[in-house]
């Protein structure tokens, strides 16, 4: 049997990964400099702190670390300094040294508040949220009062999966700040986390009524509206994110996933394209693009995509599946196996994997291999219908009858209106010459809207010989 076989789904209806829009978190916080120190009788020290924050206002961030250099320099118990050097640090993407500079900060000055708050964004940006929450629950402590804090830890809590305590820190944001567009975006998110999709897009308009160029809140309004349906106002929000932020790519892949679900799809390929120009390491772009030249018959160009995807994500089980997936429907069966081994290698557990691996056997006419396979197959999804199928199709090919019914058996009780099950079992009780199965079996499809005519001529030919 081959994957074009009328009788069973094709391997890459099985395999194929589209990723759905993705839904970007809120930026949520602002990281405070601590303000100039006085200006009458100021010491050396105090003298070069102003200049340092100066720089940092001015987006000089090298100048201002050279300034808190000397600040410290000439008083290492300068806690403001220390704070500020971190956030002029973080802006130059140093955050090992701006997690020092904060705990130095916190450690002279123990109340410092701001630097709690500014020390969590860090952490996050770390991807350690466990730390984050720990230092947002002393800012709180110290500063019970900001809705920024707030929100930022209902960030951290949406990042840990812990929706409906992230949704009670956002509601304290809000209460403290009915204005606070931030936490009303960020809320949204953890109310579509637990299924509240019409709230969430309430969220998502309130944060955009109240900061109309708020792109995050646009792209993560789309995604809801996609949930309920609406792929019109879907299409609108994405355009929106695609006018304010023309260099996002992705707002381009979410633009073009939209394009995609609508079957425009080589309008989503030159979204994707561009999402690629804006950012050659998308790893999304690659994979949709890749999944959308597949849809379109283009195989070389979708193995070349999933490649590069490869190239960012080489551990990736999923994105060997949808290269092999690739390659048999070109009907390279050598590396769409080697793709396919290479997934159950990395994950063992995955079903629809060794189903197309069953499937390349069975092509190459390995025909135990292919029962091997499709018993991984089941053993991890006991109501897969298509390797069932298949495997009963190879029973019947190597003559091993009883195990061909039984697995027709098992395929009838998942789901009893599946025609071409009937077909396959009839042709198998045909080989046994148990005519009135065979006609039992034959009645059963044409009552489930078989031509009878087109049935009686599939039988003979469902079964490949070996």
């Amino acid at each position: 049997m081959s994957s074009s076989n009328p009788n069973t789904r094709t391997a890459w209806e099985q395999t194929k990964v589209r990723l759905s829009m993705r839904r970007g978190r809120m930026i949520a916080v602002a990281v405070f400099v601590l303000g100039l120190a006085a200006c009458v009788g100021i010491s050396d020290s105090e003298k070069r702190y102003n200049s340092g924050v100066k720089f940092l206002e001015d987006g000089m961030y090298q100048e201002a670390i050279a300034e808190f250099d000397l600040a410290i320099l000439t008083d290492e118990s300068y806690a403001p300094a220390y704070h500020n050097r971190a956030i002029a640090q973080e802006q130059l993407g140093r955050l090992s040294s701006a997690l020092r500079d904060y705990s130095r900060a916190i450690e002279l000055d123990p109340e410092l508040g701001l630097a709690y708050s500014a020390r969590a964004g860090t952490h996050t940006r770390l991807g350690d949220f466990e730390s984050a929450l720990v230092d947002l629950d002393k800012a709180i402590e110290l500063e019970p009062g900001s809705p920024s804090t707030f929100t930022q830890k209902g960030l951290a809590l949406l990042a840990l999966g812990r929706s409906q305590e992230a949704i009670t820190s956002l509601n304290q944001a809000i209460d403290l700040d009915p204005e606070f567009y931030a936490a009303y975006g960020n809320r949204g998110i953890g109310l579509e986390r637990i299924g509240e999709n019409l709230l969430a897009e309430a969220d998502y308009d309130r944060a955009i009524e109240l900061n109309p160029e708020y792109v995050l809140a646009y792209s993560n309004r789309a995604a809801t509206h996609l949930l309920l349906g609406n792929l019109e106002l879907a299409m609108s929000d994405l355009n929106q994110t695609v006018v304010l932020d023309p260099e996002s790519a992705s707002a381009y892949v979410n633009h073009g996933a939209v394009l995609a679900a609508t079957g425009e799809l080589t309008l989503a390929v030159d979204d994707y394209t561009k999402a690629i120009h804006a950012d050659p390491t998308s790893l999304n772009a690659y994979i949709n693009r890749g999944a959308a030249y597949d849809s379109l018959n283009l195989f070389d160009e979708a193995i070349s995509d999933f490649s590069s995807a490869l190239s960012l994500a080489p551990n990736s089980s999923a994105l060997h599946t949808n290269r092999g997936a690739t390659y048999l429907a070109q009907g390279n069966l050598k590396q769409a196996l080697a793709d396919f081994t290479e997934s159950t290698d990395l994950d063992p557990t995955s079903g629809h994997t060794w189903f197309n691996r069953g499937v390349v056997h069975e092509d190459l006419g390995e025909f135990e291999k292919a029962v091997d396979d499709y018993g991984k197959a089941i053993s991890f999804e006991p109501e897969n219908i298509d390797a069932l199928i298949n495997r009963a199709l190879v029973y019947s090919t190597l003559g091993e009858y009883p195990q061909a019914i039984a697995d027709v058996d098992l395929v009838v009780e998942v789901d009893p209106d599946y025609a071409k099950a009937y077909l396959v079992r009839a042709s198998v009780h045909a080989k046994l010459g148990l005519v009135s199965k065979y006609l039992d079996d034959i009645n059963r499809a044409v009552s489930l809207g078989v031509d009878r005519a087109t049935a009686e001529l599939n039988i003979a030919a469902i079964s490949p010989t070996p």
